[in-house]
C-alpha cells in the first residue's frame, strides 16, 4: 500500500494539510507527504512510517472534531 492511499481511504490530500494547517512544522508534512505520495508504506523507515502515521491521524482527527473544512484536491 503506498502513501497516497492511506490518505485517500481517509479523503486527505495533500492539499488538505497546505490549506488548514499554518507553520514550518505543517510545511515540513506537506513536503514529506508530497514527497513520499508514491512510495510504499513498507518502503519508508520506522522514524518516517512513525512520522506519516502521526502525520494523517492528526488530520484525521481534525476533520472529525469538525475544527478543519475537508479540502479534497
Amino acid at each position: 500500500m503506498k502513501v497516497k492511499d492511506l490518505c485517500d481511504e481517509e479523503k486527505i490530500g495533500i492539499h488538505f494539510i497546505e490549506k488548514n494547517f499554518e507553520g514550518t512544522y505543517w510545511e515540513s508534512c506537506a513536503d514529506f507527504v508530497s514527497q513520499n505520495w508514491e512510495r510504499e508504506i513498507d518502503s519508508l523507515s520506522a522514524k518516517q512510517a512513525a512520522w506519516f502515521t502521526k502525520i494523517l491521524d492528526d488530520c484525521v482527527e481534525a476533520k472529525i472534531e469538525g475544527e478543519k473544512q475537508m479540502e479534497w484536491d
